[in-house]
């Protein structure tokens, strides 16, 4: 029987939901609000060297561009496009999953309205990266596996559900190795169901066919190209994941630990947060002491939804204590922490006697915080506490490089640059005049990377002179540059702008006379 009264006004409203979420993110790219993240600039930069596999990455995130600069050009618009569709593909995914499949029809609004104000996913429904392809997988593979886990009386589970399953699998592994980690959940998710004698018929040979087909077909190319690579993208991942970065002793991690939690809730808006802490007690409470034999939808939702955020997220947040981690490695939970906080905004919002101040004053709120985002960037933030400065000003230092070539040497044809960084290289080579091929040479201070694999000026560029770009205002001397270049200029210290505003700082050096030299990596990851 339908859990919830289903009405066409539900879907019209979810519709223009997702379309004004679009239109808001198409408007802040096409508008050129943000340069490209370095991440973003170095995924473009793979596009012009296909391969099956990437240093750090499948290679999804580089079809994916591939196909849209095709359509928008070699623009910021051309490689973010993926990532706006995405995030109205998730939200889409959100929606349908909860109306369809669970049949929370007002549901799917609430975890809707919520998805459409957490500051993280307006953040990767604007930036081309790897964690929106992934997010849409999941979510997509999350209701996948409710549909193939319900053993309702008279609806038996087709095979329908397990195709879907396995093509998530292929296509989220071949964007975020992170992918591997659904199955893990879903297996828990699956034994804490058959205990309770709630599995339909037939489910484990049809979910170990999924998920070992959708495995295989993922990490096929990715295996193929670090045959012919040594391994670097795992032997990097096992790096990440054992711990990199501060220090071992407990106390100096307790700083960057509430840095991270501190992020986390402002990556989920603090009401988010609070409304996701809150469903989460009654949904542990009836996951722990669910029924036996009997289908139960509300017990299977509470158990999914806090199975798919919780282990996950404290995990990765307290792994901060003990090594360096990034906030958006939290990501995927994301989908379930929105359905978590729209369970919990649906009960405050039909409790009794709730006034419609109330309701306006946190709708509009969340409205109020996701519009200043998007126009954050254009506001005069001090340096030290605004978050979008190291996305400004990377257009400008094109200009400035390309104005240093045509009036510091003889022959403009005959300059590269480069720099020490993987992101500044890319940066260069997607906003220099012409996105010339651009190099990053190693120092001892960085880890390996992609453009370490690429062939090096060594291969045809001898006798040519470069710009060297560097992070901040730095005077510290560069290893081994006087042996690469027969002169090396005092550094420059340039301050980039944005908008008429200031952005990065950067050090430029002016080199001439390149020797052949070119040091490579020591097998740093």
């Amino acid at each position: 029987m339908p859990r919830d009264t289903y009405t066409p006004r539900l879907d019209v409203l979810a519709f223009f939901i997702i379309l004004a979420s679009f239109a808001v993110r198409y408007w802040f790219v096409a508008s050129g609000q943000l340069n490209l993240v370095q991440d973003e600039a170095q995924y473009w930069d793979w596009i012009r060297r296909p391969q099956l596999s990437y240093y750090s990455k499948g290679p999804l995130i580089a079809w994916v561009i591939t196909l849209w600069t095709k359509v928008f050009g070699n623009t910021e618009l051309g490689v973010r496009f993926g990532s706006i569709l995405g995030m109205a593909g998730i939200q889409a995914a959100l929606y349908i999953g909860v109306s369809r499949v669970w049949r929370e029809y007002r549901l799917a609004i609430f975890v809707l309205f919520a998805a459409a104000t957490m500051p993280m996913l307006n953040a990767l429904g604007i930036l081309a990266t790897t964690d929106c392809p992934l997010i849409f997988c999941w979510t997509v593979a999350f209701f996948a596996l409710a549909a193939a886990t319900r053993n309702e009386p008279d609806l038996p589970v087709s095979n329908i559900p397990f195709v879907i399953l396995a093509v998530c699998m292929a296509v989220g592994i071949l964007a975020k190795y992170m992918m591997l980690t659904f199955l893990a959940l879903a297996l828990i998710h699956a034994l804490i169901l058959q205990c309770r004698g709630q599995m339909p018929e037939r489910f484990w040979t049809r979910f170990a066919v999924a998920a070992i087909a959708g495995s295989t077909i993922g990490l096929a190319p990715i295996i193929i190209w670090n045959m012919s690579n040594d391994w670097v993208a795992y032997k990097h991942v096992a790096k990440l994941t054992s711990g990199v970065g501060g220090s071992d002793w407990l106390p100096d991690r307790i700083g960057p630990f509430f840095e991270m939690l501190g992020a986390q809730i402002g990556l989920l808006a603090p009401w988010w947060a609070w409304f996701l802490a809150v469903a989460s007690v009654g949904a542990m409470r009836k996951a722990w002491v669910g029924p036996v034999g009997r289908f139960d939808a509300d017990y299977r939702r509470d158990l999914m939804t806090v199975l798919f955020f919780w282990p996950l997220w404290a995990g990765i947040t307290l792994k901060a204590l003990f090594s360096k981690v990034e906030a958006n490695w939290t990501a995927v939970t994301f989908s379930a922490g929105a359905i978590l906080a729209g369970m919990a905004l649906k009960a405050w919002w039909d409790a009794p006697g709730r006034r419609t101040r109330g309701r306006a004053i946190l709708t509009g709120s969340a409205v109020v915080l996701t519009v200043a985002i998007f126009i954050s960037p254009l506001l005069p933030i001090p340096d030290a506490v605004n978050p979008t400065l190291r996305l400004k000003g990377w257009a400008d230092l094109g200009r400035k490089v390309d104005e240093i070539i045509r009036t510091e040497f003889d022959d403009p044809s005959t300059v590269f640059a480069m720099s020490d960084n993987y992101g500044f290289t890319s940066e260069l080579a997607f906003y220099l005049e012409g996105q010339p091929i651009t190099y990053c040479t190693w120092t001892e201070k960085r880890r390996m990377n992609q453009y370490d694999l690429w062939p090096s000026p060594a291969e045809g560029k001898v006798g040519w002179d470069a710009v060297m770009i560097r992070k901040r205002f730095t005077n510290a001397k560069v290893r081994g540059l006087k042996k690469m270049f027969e002169h090396v200029s005092d550094p420059i210290h340039y301050r980039s702008s944005f908008n008429g505003m200031e952005g990065r700082k950067f050090t430029i050096i002016v080199c001439k006379g390149f020797t052949g030299y070119w040091p490579r990596h020591e097998g740093k990851f």
